[in-house]
C-alpha cells in the first residue's frame, strides 16, 4: 500500500522472481504509511511479523487556497513551514488481520503576523496519533478478485494549540473507516487504491478521502511509487467568510488534491524510502510540497 514459455513451461527465470517481486512490491505498499501518510494496505504482513519505521518529513508553503482562489500566505508570501518526525508500526495478527500506530513529533515555523493568524513564528509538540485495524476479506492469492480490506482506526489528537495559521492540526479526536482494494498485474506492476470517510470532535468538518497509488517493479531492489491523495470536507467555513476568524481554521472547509513520487529501496531486513509530493489543487489550504525519508525495519516474533 502479482507466464509461461512455449509449450506451458515457464521460464525459470520467471518462477524465481515472481514470488520475490510480489513480495517486493507488497512490501513498498506496506511502507508507503512510513511516508507520513497514514495510508491502508490490502496487503498485510504475515502473522507475527511487522515492520517499525522512522520517518522525516518536511513541508513548505509560500501559496495557499483561500476559499478556491491560489494566492500568497500572508506577509507577501512568506514560507509556511513544517517538520515532522514519525513513528509507524504495523504487525500482522493472524492472515487476515493487522495492526497499524503512527505517531509523530513535529515543529512549525512561519513569521509572526500579529494581531493576526500567527501571534507566534512556531508551535511544537506531539501532532494526531492514529490508531488502525485491518481485516482483509479477500486475498488475490487465494482468489481471482483483487485483494479486498476493510480498516477501521481511532485518531487522538495531538497537545498542539489550534486556532493559527501554523497550528500543528486541527485538534480534534475521531475514527475513520475506509475500504482498500489492491492487485498485482504481472510479476513487476500493482495497483492500489483507498476510500474512506472520517469524523473528528472539535467543529471538524466530517471529510471524505482517497488514495491511489501504482508501483513498478525496476528490480529485486528498487520500487517506483506513483500516488494521488484527496480529502474533501463535506462543508466548513471559508477563509474571508464574514463569520470566519483564525481561532475557527479547525471549522474551515477545508479540501486538497496532492499528487507524488516515491522510491523504495529494499534491502532485505531493512528498507528505505525517498518521497516527494505537492498540492495542485485545493480549497481553504496551504499548497504545500511535501519532502520526506523514512527507514523501516522488518521483524518477526517467532
Amino acid at each position: 500500500m502479482w507466464s509461461g514459455a512455449a509449450g506451458g513451461a515457464r521460464s525459470p527465470a520467471r518462477c524465481r522472481l515472481g514470488p520475490l517481486a510480489r513480495q517486493t512490491l507488497a512490501t513498498a505498499c506496506l511502507a508507503a504509511s512510513a511516508c507520513g501518510w497514514a495510508d491502508g494496505s490490502a496487503w498485510l504482513p504475515e502473522p507475527r511479523t511487522g515492520f517499525v519505521s522512522v520517518s522525516w518529513v518536511h513541508q513548505t508553503a509560500d501559496e495557499f487556497y483561500r476559499a478556491e482562489r491560489r494566492v500568497p500566505t500572508p506577509a507577501g508570501g512568506e514560507d509556511l513551514s513544517q517538520s515532522t518526525l514519525w513513528v509507524n508500526l504495523d504487525y500482522g495478527l493472524t492472515d487476515s488481520i493487522a495492526l497499524d500506530l503512527q505517531a509523530g513529533w513535529a515543529e512549525s515555523d512561519f513569521v509572526v503576523v500579529s494581531p493576526g493568524p500567527a501571534p507566534r513564528d512556531g508551535y511544537s509538540g506531539m501532532v494526531d496519533t492514529h490508531l488502525g485495524l485491518t481485516w482483509r476479506a479477500i486475498d488475490e492469492a487465494v482468489s481471482d478478485a483483487p485483494s479486498v480490506a476493510l480498516r477501521v482506526g481511532a485518531i487522538v489528537a495531538g497537545n498542539y494549540d489550534t486556532g493559527y495559521i501554523n497550528s500543528l492540526g486541527d485538534g480534534g479526536n475521531g475514527f475513520e473507516a475506509s475500504m482498500i482494494v489492491g492487485k498485482f498485474l504481472g510479476n513487476r506492476v500493482a495497483l492500489s487504491g483507498e476510500f474512506g470517510y472520517r469524523v473528528r470532535d472539535n467543529d471538524i468538518p466530517q471529510a471524505a478521502f482517497a488514495n491511489a497509488s501504482a508501483l513498478w517493479l525496476l528490480n529485486d531492489r528498487f520500487t517506483l511509487g506513483v500516488d494521488y491523495r484527496l480529502e474533501n470536507s463535506e462543508s466548513g467555513l471559508d477563509i474571508g467568510d464574514p463569520d470566519f476568524s483564525p481561532q475557527r481554521f479547525p471549522e474551515l472547509d477545508e479540501d486538497h488534491h496532492s499528487l507524488g513520487v516515491r522510491l523504495y529501496w529494499n534491502l532485505g531486513s531493512l528498507g528505505l524510502n525517498l518521497f516527494h509530493n505537492q498540492v495542485f489543487d485545493g480549497r481553504n489550504a496551504a499548497r504545500n510540497g511535501v519532502t520526506g525519508a523514512s527507514a523501516s525495519y522488518f521483524f518477526d516474533t517467532f
